[in-house]
């Protein structure tokens, strides 16, 4: 015979669900229907919690109720098979043939008549003594009962009053939840939804009315880049990366911009350039020998500047400052190292530009009096190589340091820092480096020298 736990717990089984599913449809705390199945009495609270459970799971298993209680009781009392209540019901017959002795004189066919009825009498006796045990354990659980309520546990009793009043409770909501209406629960979560979208998609409207100097500089770094500009003149805002093709009538150039800062390295129709704010970039880019480009840095920012690109007439031609300088350079060659600073130390081939003075950016300038071959390094940005054509000027910018590469080196004039400097002679290739170096006897002041790249 099965006892009450393997009852629970096969019926639980072939209907396919878990203790927590069934704690979901009974209400009943899973650590009481698993001490249940366990047979773990001592874990749960009063017997008449424990028949209620019993009654509850009973119904969920589709079960008999009150035979499943009937086994409780029997096995609450120690009949745990039927072997035990055969038991019990002989020892209840051997009682009632000891009160009862059987009469003398009886002859032999009522004697086989006894043995003939004999099962029926052990069937009879199995009955009653089963309707014995119940009555008597009826007896015992109204005892039991009544001996709990006066000492039972007060831990325990709390504990099942806690666990009684937290299921009353769930029954409660789930039972006022069941009742409120699923349309505004529904309007509710769409409105939610719809909020979050707006401001998904209207983020950057929102962060630019809270933040407006952000707003302002994050709109100039996402203006459109227009890939074709006819304009002869045009203000852009660009980051790297970019591409512009300027195109206006009778010139063309293809920008690139490889990287923004202070100064701007960019490739103009496969020449790598570098300029800043204060330097702006002349070309010719019709090669005819006039100058009809320019582009020149108006703002800088984070990772994006505005930068502006003109179309250059005949009447604007312009070089630089220095076209005294260069004219009479290539007028008379012989007159040159009249043009160069004199008055500048040179020590064991360093030449002093500046001497004892506060660091500030280091600007070059060199202009072509003919064709020459450039190459250049700025701080530690990558390398750019430049072809100069006759008259053109070269603007470059620095903080620390320029390594400089120049082909037929007589043929240029360079100037540091407003200070003409002498590279080289005609037809010789020369590699310089210009850096700001601290001065040996005060360490605010720096010396600014050239000398051979090594």
């Amino acid at each position: 015979m099965e006892t009450i736990g393997q009852i629970l717990k096969n019926a639980r089984e072939k209907k396919g669900l878990t203790i927590e599913e069934l704690e979901a449809t009974t209400h009943i705390v899973a650590r009481f229907i698993k001490a249940l199945e366990n047979e773990e009495f001592d874990v749960l609270p009063g017997e008449i919690y424990v028949k209620g459970f019993i009654k509850n799971l009973s119904d969920k298993l589709s079960l008999d109720a009150d035979m499943v209680l009937e086994r409780y009781n029997l096995q609450k009392n120690g009949i745990k098979s039927e072997q035990d209540l055969l038991k019990n019901g002989k020892a209840i017959k051997n009682i009632k043939k000891n009160k009862e002795p059987v009469k003398e004189g009886k002859d032999v066919k009522d004697n086989k008549e006894a043995e003939s009825n004999k099962e029926p009498v052990k069937e009879t006796n199995t009955k009653e003594s089963l309707k014995d045990v119940i009555n008597t354990e009826k007896h015992e659980e109204k005892t039991i009962k009544e001996t709990n309520k006066k000492n039972k546990n007060n831990n325990a009793s709390n504990r099942a009053e806690a666990d009684l009043l937290f299921m009353a409770r769930r029954d409660l909501y789930k039972l006022r939840n069941k009742n409120k209406p699923i349309m505004p629960t529904v309007i509710i979560v769409l409105a939610i939804i719809v909020v979050i979208a707006v401001i998904v998609f209207n983020w950057k409207n929102i962060t630019g009315f809270i933040f407006p100097s952000n707003n302002k500089r994050q709109n100039r770094n996402e203006v459109e880049i227009s890939k074709n500009i006819v304009d002869s003149k045009a203000k852009q805002s660009v980051k790297s990366g970019d591409i512009i093709y300027f195109k206006p009538l009778g010139i063309s150039a293809t920008i690139k911009f490889n990287s923004i800062g202070n100064v701007l390295h960019i490739n103009i129709n496969g020449q790598d350039l570098s300029f800043s704010k204060s330097s702006p970039i002349i070309l010719d880019l019709n090669g005819n020998g006039i100058n009809d480009f320019k582009i020149s840095v108006i703002e800088v920012y984070d990772n994006s500047a505005t930068v502006e690109m003109e179309k250059l007439e005949e009447n604007q031609m312009v070089n630089t400052g220095y076209t005294n300088d260069i004219e009479s350079a290539a007028m008379n060659t012989t007159n040159y190292n009249d043009t160069v600073s004199t008055n500048l130390l040179v020590i064991n081939g360093e030449t002093y530009i500046e001497q004892d003075t506060e660091k500030v950016d280091i600007r070059i300038e060199i202009t072509a009096k003919h064709f020459v071959y450039i190459r250049y390094f700025i701080d530690s940005n990558r390398p750019a190589t430049t072809n100069l054509l006759s008259g053109k000027t070269l603007y470059l910018e620095a903080k620390d340091v320029v390594m400089l590469t120049i082909g037929n080196a007589g043929e240029v004039v360079v100037k540091v820092n407003g200070k003409i400097i002498n590279v080289g002679a005609a037809g010789e290739t020369v590699n310089k480096t210009i850096k700001w170096v601290k001065n040996l006897n005060d360490s605010t002041r720096y010396n600014l020298i050239m000398s051979d790249t090594k």
